[in-house]
């Protein structure tokens, strides 16, 4: 059975797969861009910017990811609870009926 704890745990990995290859992507592409210059003073700018914004980038997005999928499993639950109760309103009719 695909939960929508199971969508949504797919989708956040894929995005965040995407979004960190776009974020290697531009460091990789800034620091070539300042080696092609030639001037290595504003690498020493980049260099603590990208060690820093690269793995705060991953923890953010994995913390709200697991938020998100945390989410998705509580509609699940309620989903299971939803459908126990009506079971149990159709056995109290069937009772009441009798």
């Amino acid at each position: 059975m695909d939960t929508q704890a199971n969508k949504e745990r797919k989708f956040t990995q894929a995005m965040e797969k995407w979004i960190m290859y776009f974020m290697y992507t531009l460091f990789a592409g800034l620091f070539l861009l300042i080696s092609l210059q030639g001037s290595w003073s504003e690498s020493l700018i980049l260099f603590p910017i990208a060690i820093i914004s690269l793995p705060l980038t991953k923890w953010g997005m994995r913390w709200q990811n697991e938020r998100y999928i945390r989410s998705a499993q509580n509609q699940d639950d309620l989903k299971i609870v939803m459908n126990k109760l009506d079971e149990i309103d159709e056995r109290l009719s069937k009772l009441e009926e009798n």
